[in-house]
Order: C-alpha cells, then structure tokens, then sequence
C-alpha cells in the first residue's frame, strides 16, 4: 500500500538553524515516534548524514532500514534503500524563510507491504506525521540543547 503525507508548518527561526537541527539525525527519536534508534554510517564532506541506519516502528512491528540522504541549502531529503519489512519510499524537509519564520514543508511517500487495509495504514501514518510536527517544532526550537545550563543569561 502507498500512502503519501504533506503537511506545511511555520517555526519562528531562521532556516539554517532548522537545517542544523534536521542534520541531528542521531536524534530523530526524540521528536519522531516512528523512529526508536537512528545511527549514522557515513557523513558528507561538509558533516551531514548521508547514510543512516534507523529502527522504525511501522504499525507496532519493528523495521530495520537504511535511509540514504541528500542536502541542499533548503531541503533534507532521504530515500528508503534497503528495509527488513520491505518499505520502500521516502520524503523531504522543504524550507521557505517568510516573514513569520520558516515555512517547512513535510512530505513523505511511503509504500509498506503489510496485511492490513489501506485506510487503516493511511490513517495510521497521517496520524503519527501530525502528531509529529509539534514535537518537532518543540525540539528545533531548543536544538542546540545546552551542555551547561549556566551558559545561559537569565532574565
């Protein structure tokens, strides 16, 4: 079955710092509950993953995929190249400075071979990317998380 998700959002931060914090992919778990652990394999010449190994939860089984990345100036993109229950697909982060911030735009397409009905899955998947984006929203905003409280003026 395959289901594809948009969903378009506003964060009141400059797109570089949301790039930054897309490049954290060590740290998906935290803002995605689809993802459970995120390890990166290879970086580019300039840091960023490139290719990542990730355990998602799909439908409460576990998948152990291989996500490949590409970076632009305004886009995180990766694509699904190898997956243990048979994903197949991928997404993109899109960034637009505005006067409000950064409009992102989510966007993902994902076909998974499971024997359940499609409304089910597409529901599912639309589900967790909603509920999605205010976690991420929470942690791009704290991202870099700091090391020393202290660091920090109070005011």
């Amino acid at each position: 079955m395959r289901t594809k998700t948009d969903i378009r959002f506003v964060v009141d931060l400059d797109p570089a710092h949301v790039m930054d914090a897309l490049a954290a992919v060590e740290m998906l778990p935290e803002w995605s509950s689809t993802y459970r652990d995120a390890r990166v394999a290879t970086r580019d010449e300039a840091g960023r993953p490139e290719r990542v190994f990730v355990k998602a939860d799909v439908m409460g089984s576990s998948d152990l995929q291989v996500l490949e990345y590409e970076w632009t100036a305004t886009r995180s993109s990766w694509t699904v190249v190898d997956s243990s229950r048979g994903a197949k697909g991928g997404g993109w982060f899109d960034l637009a400075e505005t006067e409000d911030g950064t409009e992102i735009w989510y966007h993902t397409d994902v076909q998974i071979s499971l024997p359940v009905p499609g409304i089910l899955l597409k529901r599912t998947l639309r589900k967790a990317s909603e509920a999605m984006v205010p976690s991420f929203i929470a942690f791009v905003e704290q991202f870099p998380a700091p090391d020393n409280p202290e660091q920090y003026e109070i005011l």
